[in-house]
This record gives C-alpha cells, structure tokens and sequence, in this order.
C-alpha cells in the first residue's frame, strides 16, 4: 500500500466520482480507477459502490476512509516538522517548461511544492526545449523541462517521461485513393504545405530527419512555436505536420487528423538544472519531488 493510493481514495471519497477526482490529481480516470481497484484487492475490502450517480463510501469505506485520512494527517505532520527542522525553504523559484509534453508534470509539480513549501513563491517561463536549457545556463532560470537533445555537462539532468512523434494530416487534404500503408507517398505527400516547429525543437528535429530519409523537401512550409497551434493548423486543413504522440491520438480520436505512419521516434523528456547548484536545499527539494512525481506517474500508468 503506498500513501499516494491513500490520497487517491481518499479524494474520490470526497468528491464522489471518480471524474472529479482525476481531475483534482491531474490523473487519468482509468489511473485513478486503477489505483482505487488495487487498494480494495490489497485490503480485501469493497470501498466504494459504483453507482450512476458516482462512488460512494461503503461501511468499510468509511472506516478506512477515517483511517487513510490519519495516515495523510501524519504524513503532512511529517512534512511541516521536515520544513521546520531545515528552517523552511522561501524566497523565488523559476521554472522552465513548455506547454505540451511537461504540462502534466508540472501541475502535480506545482501542486507538491504549494503543500511542501506553501511560503515559495513559484514563477513560470514558457518555452522550447532548447529556450529552457539555454535560460539553466544563463541563470535565467532555477530548474525546468527540456528534451534529451539539450542535455549537457553543465547541466544535471533525470528522466521524467517520454513521448512519440507522429505525423498527422487533416482528412480533407487527402484524396480517396490515399493510402499510408505500407509506405506512403512521400512525393506527393511533399507537394502539402508542412506545418514546422523550430529547428531547434524535437518535433523540428524529428522532420528534418524525415526529410532526408525520405529524399524530399516541402515545397512550402509555416513555422508554428506551439503545438497547440499546430495542432489547429493541421486540424483545419491548412497542411501536414508533425505532433507529440499524446495530442496526435487525441485529435485523430476526435476525427480531426488522420496519422500516418508509425511513431517515427521516442523522445526523452527531462528535468534538471545547472550541475554546479544541484546541491542547493532548494533544488534537492525540487529534483526529489520531481522524482517521486515521475516514479509515481509511470506507476500508474503500468497500472
């Protein structure tokens, strides 16, 4: 039993659905589902009854539920006395990130340091993989996300997550004789406006790649710095383009874009700062959160 199931439970028990509730824990339903489900098979209780008005707590549920809440009281008891010890932790932290892949680490992120450390003020900066590593070395910025493209030796770095590339292209620019399999037509694929991220940005990396692979290059290209907007650009037919794998399912889910091809490749994501300052109390704090956070994701997602 961990103390993350605990909170899980705990916050469906409070707010009654588990919608809700993965809401609350930038979780996904099933995550959520999933967590609650290992619990009741750990303790050999039923916890909940699923109705289709929502989750309510069962007598044992309510038992349990006042039992896990003591469990978190002492865990932030824990924290408080931690903070208290090391004399508390204030003043700015900077962070770096984009708007697509880190997104969801960062709100949990956020999240533990205004519980861990209420009395830090946080700021954000938004940009490219390449912006955020080049403002951690400049001094621009405390700690933040970036893609193993930037990782230096100036930099400490640890893996948080990855994502795949795909291409995606709306379904009214293609004819119906159009087929992405085995192997598309990449010449008149060419003949499409592509909608391009930065050189210097992994979605702009993985089509250069492409291109020369393939042997071709677009007769006309729109650069876009955010994959939102690249997204909406492919969407409404405007041309082809490249987009994480998380947001390219989503759209072709939704019957905006229709994919192409395979992954095209895997990109590391990850979190870090300048090497020389890893030791400062503030930055231990933050990479052992980000870690535990990490660890915790990839959890459950397993499960």
């Amino acid at each position: 039993m961990e103390l993350y199931q605990l909170k899980i439970f705990v916050t469906v028990a409070k707010s009654g659905a588990v919608t809700k509730a993965s809401e609350q824990l930038y979780l996904s339903q099933p995550a959520v589902s999933a967590q609650i489900k290992a619990l009741e098979e750990e303790l050999g209780l039923a916890l909940f009854d699923r109705t289709v008005r929502g989750m309510s707590l069962t007598p044992h549920g309510v038992v349990i539920l006042s039992k896990a809440e003591q469990l978190l009281a002492q865990q932030h008891d824990l924290l408080d006395e931690a903070r208290r010890l090391r004399g508390g932790l204030s003043g700015r932290l900077r962070l770096g990130s984009n708007r697509g892949a880190s997104a969801v680490l960062l709100g949990k992120l956020l999240a533990q340091l205004s519980e861990t450390a209420p009395e830090l003020d946080v700021s954000l900066e938004f940009g490219s993989p390449a912006d955020i590593a080049t403002a951690l070395r400049e001094g621009r910025l405390d700690a933040g996300f970036y893609t193993e493209y930037e990782q230096q030796e100036l930099l400490f770095s640890a893996p948080v997550d990855s994502f795949g590339i795909q291409l995606a292209v709306s379904p009214q620019l293609l004819p119906s004789t159009f087929r992405a399999e085995p192997e598309p037509d990449w010449q008149w694929l060419a003949l499409l406006p592509w909608i391009s991220a930065p050189a210097g940005s992994c979605c702009g990396r993985a089509a250069e790649t492409l291109f020369v692979r393939q042997q071709f290059r677009p007769a006309k290209m729109i650069e876009a710095d955010q994959e939102h907007l690249v997204r909406a650009l492919i969407s409404s037919g405007v041309g082809i383009g490249l987009l994480h794998t998380p947001t390219a399912r989503d759209a072709a889910a939704k019957g905006e874009v229709r994919l192409i091809g395979p992954v095209l490749q895997q990109v590391q994501l990850v979190f870090g700062c300048l090497a020389r300052r890893r030791q400062e109390p503030l930055l231990v704090l933050v990479l052992q959160l980000m870690a535990q956070i990490a660890e915790e994701t990839a959890h459950s997602y397993a499960n």
